[in-house]
């Protein structure tokens, strides 16, 4: 899958639903070349027939293996000499660390310089541990690791384990309000999940969420390097991340969604997670109709 970088900031580009190219951090639009735009169309296509069987509630397992039709390779070589070919989807740059998406894994690439921040992440993972009455399957919302592998050229591929449904939120563009709630509830849970830990995850992000459109479920895959104490950090920084993620995937929509999400999404979190849970939870209840399954693009 193609990916796009800002022309002004350098930031990856979204594309929204009336497939415009757009920048989320500086406003940016551009539109796409003729080539560009007939490999974008193509995928795009593809995507959209899966989000429709999703809405329709007759997407299937086989369903995603029209949208690798049109997947890419890319290939190493190990320092002991092995090659090893990667096919991915999907492709970007976050905090330096170059990520591909694959079916049932996603590869994260390190430079020789970057070793630190592959050994944070797997040592701050380690130190998750969850609810002895987790009710929510918290554990499928962080990453767990398959192996690494170095190159002969001292870089380092990390891979950890990715559920097939699960795709990073760019690949949706922008999203209607009623799917950007359902996002917001998935990452509050992980916030509390963080904030149980004493853990401030830093990184939350559109690069580094991943949903399941059919089973609304959502993983924080990437950014862990990023992860520490919470009293070495703002103790609200996840939450505003939510926030923003929130309403880069609003875009232009923002305006149009019910007043309370827009006034969620605008004022400061609480003091905690589990306080800002409740306030989203009061936002469900009385500015949203309630606890219901949306289907997503419905």
């Amino acid at each position: 899958m193609i990916s796009f970088k800002c022309s002004k900031c350098g930031g990856e580009m979204t594309i929204s639903h009336v497939g415009e190219l757009m920048c989320p951090y500086c406003g940016t639009k551009n539109n796409f070349s003729d080539k560009e735009l007939e490999a974008y169309k193509v995928f795009r296509h593809r995507m959209l027939e899966y989000l429709a069987a999703v809405a329709e509630d007759r997407a299937k397992a086989t369903d995603y293996d029209y949208l690798w039709t049109n997947c890419e390779t890319a290939t190493f070589t190990t320092a002991d000499g092995t090659d090893l070919s990667i096919r991915y989807i999907y492709t970007s740059t976050y905090d330096g660390v170059k990520m591909y998406v694959g079916k049932e894994t996603v590869v994260f690439e390190y430079s020789s310089l970057q070793e630190e921040l592959l050994d944070k992440s797997i040592e701050n993972i380690r130190k998750v541990t969850f609810p002895s009455a987790d009710m929510k399957d918290l554990n499928r919302c962080i990453p767990r690791g398959k192996g690494s592998y170095r190159l002969k050229d001292n870089r380092i591929l990390w891979a950890v384990s990715k559920e097939e449904g699960l795709f990073p939120l760019p690949l949706f563009g922008n999203l209607e309000w009623a799917d950007t709630a359902w996002i917001v509830s998935r990452l509050e849970n992980i916030a509390c999940l963080l904030e149980y830990n004493e853990m401030t995850h830093g990184g939350i992000d559109p690069e580094t969420v991943f949903i399941n459109p059919k089973t609304h479920e959502a993983a924080l895959l990437g950014g862990w390097h990023k992860a520490g104490s919470t009293g070495f950090f703002d103790g609200k920084k996840d939450l505003k991340d939510i926030r923003t993620t929130a309403r880069k995937l609003l875009g232009d929509g923002f305006g149009g969604a019910p007043e309370m999400f827009k006034e969620f999404l605008s004022k400061a979190p609480a003091a905690d997670a589990y306080e800002d849970f409740k306030c989203w939870d009061e936002v469900i209840e009385k500015g949203l109709g309630g606890r219901h399954f949306h289907k997503f693009g419905k």
